[in-house]
């Protein structure tokens, strides 16, 4: 083949931004005894609680590090573009090439994954960072690194991998390979690309390199293309049309010659059962070519049977498979005989302008070979097929020997994400047989329903009657969508499905639809109290304030307030007794109110939290609470009160502190502790909030209300919010106790600036709305 085999072509105008290209975790909710809760909850069933070690992919900014490059269900999934601009770390990109980006009616998934960065920028929220240097993106060792597209293509069950793409800040980069190339073609021309970007005194804002346009087919063409303008929609219709054997051009692009360096790789098709071979093909970008020998094959035993006396049909031929790129010319080399022969044996007069992959051609006399159609699992399961990038039902049918309508017969109405052939997910499980539907591949970051990773279905789990996305249920029975994700907002709790769509299928137009639990709507458990009851908190520490003192014998008595907690109580760490400071003399006064309820509290956020503190509280708790439970039922019954309040913020949860920061808001200066919610309340790097945190306060809730009795109470103060709130085994909790304050009045507020995760449709987390605390 004469002439250059790739060209770059660029426009003028200069690249303003780089592109770096460059564990397990906890999924699902808990039983009580700590173990997964997979089996669906009803309504009669207790709730299951989080894990604190659950990883939740809304509560960081970047997804996880790139680890496992052949297995993009390890990577974090997205669902939308704009969420990959809260990254500020490289990333590598998997989406479906036959879903445009920029057609709403399309299905979203990114699987993503992070290069070059630390286990803190991976898990990181949006917290403040420390300003940094702008470098010299052409001086930088990282300047479109190919480390992070070869090491993809490099991995060993990558083989069959066509298209990758990638992502930093306002750059975007989409590469395709041809099925008939060899992986090492990538890693040579993405390396000779960078070369290339180096010598450069003005790189381009948009870069295409190409081996296209010379009669290819399909799976002999390969393409880079990088873009400034993060335009990932326009870069993955590039891709789609390079693995149709359509070259990418445009009015702006032109011609910038040959990209010195880079190789191809050509991968010989291999017999898929009468032989193989391990001969490639090896040519230079810029035209030098090399030979190599034809494939090899192993010849099966022809056999004649006998049945009844008579002679079966004719054996079956000698048969390769049809790989992408394959024409007759290979063909024939491939079977190691003449073109005559070739022809005689394959006798149809359209051969050579039909052929597609996965067809077979006979390499010797006999009938043409005609595989069966896959069959079900012993277990009734249909024989499946996991979605690649670039499938649809019509390559599918011919791979399988099925038809089309059957495959959209086997899937319509029961396989997960399934609702027609046009609109298949790239990773997901499709049924090719009749028979069960699968479920689906595992997810990483799912929470809930069978995209859990480990998800196996229950020994009682009735596939006839149950529905798959009633596995692994929500902490606290919360919403669960079709993605795998835990909450109680419209994303989680609305419904979207399609009529006759499988399960876990959304409506076109609608990103989610809620699979379990579904709706918002406020059920009634029981009727209204027996009696009026508000309840207030005493500050016993307002006097250090600089005004606005109140002291304990000016409460509110004259029937307004029923209960007063006392807050707070403190613990001694010794003999896990009760510590009553009292600096300001307001201890006599506050236990001779007359008319209401006198409460000792005990924790709140601070004594909860803070390092001096935290532990004691967890500890009196957790680890010593038969005692603990004791020493509060005396000291009430010494004082004369009338019950305790327990306020531990929270268990099962972990909180990071990052470094205090200042923020100004017009009118507004405030010192805000930079407490995210995320899954991080830590102390000195370690997380506080454990595993089995939540059993373990029920527990001592029990004990607790045994020791006190009956004449006094037992109450509990409980976040407002699903996020702090889905570690408490609520429902036990309040079976157990005689009433709990759920803490409304500062579910947001100004710590939650710089919060993507605070408001719905605010990625910048600044989206500060109204607040006021009256303590």
């Amino acid at each position: 083949m004469s002439g250059p085999l790739v060209k770059v072509r660029v426009v003028a105008r200069a690249l303003a931004a780089s592109l770096v290209l460059g564990t397990h975790v906890v999924h699902a909710a808990l039983n009580l005894d700590g173990t997964q809760a997979v089996a669906p909850a009803g309504d009669g069933d207790p709730s299951p609680i989080s894990d604190p070690r659950a990883y939740d992919p809304s509560q960081h900014d970047c997804p996880l590090p790139c680890v496992d490059y052949a297995n993009i269900h390890s990577w974090t999934p997205y669902l939308s573009v704009d969420r990959l601009r809260r990254c500020e770390e490289p990333l590598l990109l998997q989406f479906s090439v036959t879903q445009p980006l920029d057609d709403p009616a399309s299905t979203i998934l990114i699987r993503s994954c992070a290069l070059n960065t630390t286990s803190h920028q991976a898990f990181g929220t949006a917290s403040a960072r420390d300003p940094r240097p702008v470098a010299n993106p052409k001086k930088s060792e990282k300047f479109f690194a190919p480390r992070g597209m070869g090491e993809f293509f490099s991995a060993q069950d990558n083989c069959d991998e066509n298209f990758l793409f990638a992502w930093h800040k306002q750059t975007a980069a989409a590469l395709y390979i041809g099925a008939a190339l060899g992986k090492p073609t990538a890693t040579s021309a993405i390396t000779a690309l960078k070369s290339r970007f180096r010598l450069e005194s003005a790189v381009p804002n948009h870069t295409i390199a190409q081996l296209c346009g010379n009669k290819e087919r399909p799976g002999d063409v390969f393409g880079i293309a990088i873009g400034a303008s993060a335009n990932l929609a326009a870069l993955q219709s590039t891709a789609l049309a390079w693995s149709k054997g359509i070259c990418a051009a445009g009015g702006d692009l032109k011609g910038a010659g040959d990209l010195k360096g880079a190789k191809v790789f050509k991968v010989a098709g291999a017999p898929i059962v009468t032989g193989s071979n391990n001969n490639t093909n090896n040519k230079s970008f810029d035209g030098n070519a090399t030979t190599s020998s034809a494939a090899g094959f192993t010849q099966l035993p022809r056999q004649r049977r006998a049945r009844n006396g008579q002679i079966d049909r004719r054996a079956t031929c000698r048969y390769i498979q049809v790989v992408a790129g394959d024409g007759c010319d290979t063909l024939v080399a491939r079977c190691g005989i003449s073109a005559a022969n070739f022809y005689k044996y394959n006798p149809a007069a359209d051969l050579c302008g039909t052929l597609m992959p996965d067809d077979y051609v006979c390499c010797s006399a006999g009938d043409p070979y005609k595989p069966q159609p896959p069959q079900p699992d012993l277990d009734g399961t249909c024989a499946t097929h996991l979605i690649q990038n670039g499938d649809t039902c019509d390559v599918l049918a011919k791979r399988y020997h099925v038809t089309t309508s059957e495959l959209e017969a086997w899937n319509k109405g029961k396989t997960w994400g399934w609702t027609e052939c046009k609109d298949m997910l790239l990773g997901y499980n499709m049924c090719i047989s009749d028979g069960f539907a699968p479920l689906p591949p595992p997810q990483e970051g799912a929470s809930c329903g069978p995209l859990v990773p480990g998800t196996q279905l229950p020994p009682d789990f009735d596939r006839w009657k149950n529905a798959m996305g009633e596995l692994n249920p929500c902490p606290l029975k919360a919403c669960c969508s079709n993605w795998g994700f835990c909450g109680p907002f419209p994303a989680h709790c609305e419904i979207h499905a399609p009529e006759g769509g499988g399960p876990g299928s959304k409506e076109k137009g609608y990103q989610n639809t809620c699979v379990s639990n579904c709706g918002t709507d406020i059920k009634v458990n029981s009727g209204p109290p027996a009696a009026f009851q508000r309840i207030g908190y005493y500050e016993s520490y307002n006097m250090k304030r600089d005004c606005l003192w109140l002291s304990s014998k000016a409460a509110n008595t004259d029937g307004s307030y029923t209960h007063i907690h006392w807050s707070f109580a403190e613990i001694d760490p010794i003999g896990w007794k009760v510590v009553l400071t009292d600096p300001y003399n307001q201890w006599a006064d506050f236990k001779a109110l007359p008319n209401v309820k006198r409460i000792l509290a005990f924790g709140g956020w601070a004594y909860s939290t803070e390092a001096a503190t935290f532990n004691i509280i967890r500890s009196a708790i957790l680890d010593n609470g038969a005692v603990f439970a004791s020493n509060i039922a005396k000291f009430l019954d010494d004082e004369g009160l009338d019950g305790v309040d327990i306020d531990w913020e929270y268990p099962g949860v972990s909180i990071k502190y990052f470094q205090d920061t200042y923020y100004s808001n017009l009118w507004l200066t405030e010192r805000v502790s930079r407490v995210m919610q995320a899954p991080d309340i830590d102390v000195g790097g370690q997380p506080i909030g454990q595993k089995g945190d939540g059993a373990g306060y029920l527990a001592f809730l029990t004990t607790l209300k045994q020791k006190v009795g009956a004449k006094k109470s037992v109450s509990i103060a409980a976040p407002a919010s699903f996020w702090y709130l889905q570690a408490f085994p609520i429902d036990r909790i309040a079976a157990q106790i005689d009433y709990i304050v759920f803490m409304t009045y500062d579910l947001h507020g100004q710590w939650d600036y710089g919060n993507a995760d605070a408001y719905d449709a605010c990625p910048s987390g600044k989206c500060i709305r109204s607040h006021g605390r009256a303590d």
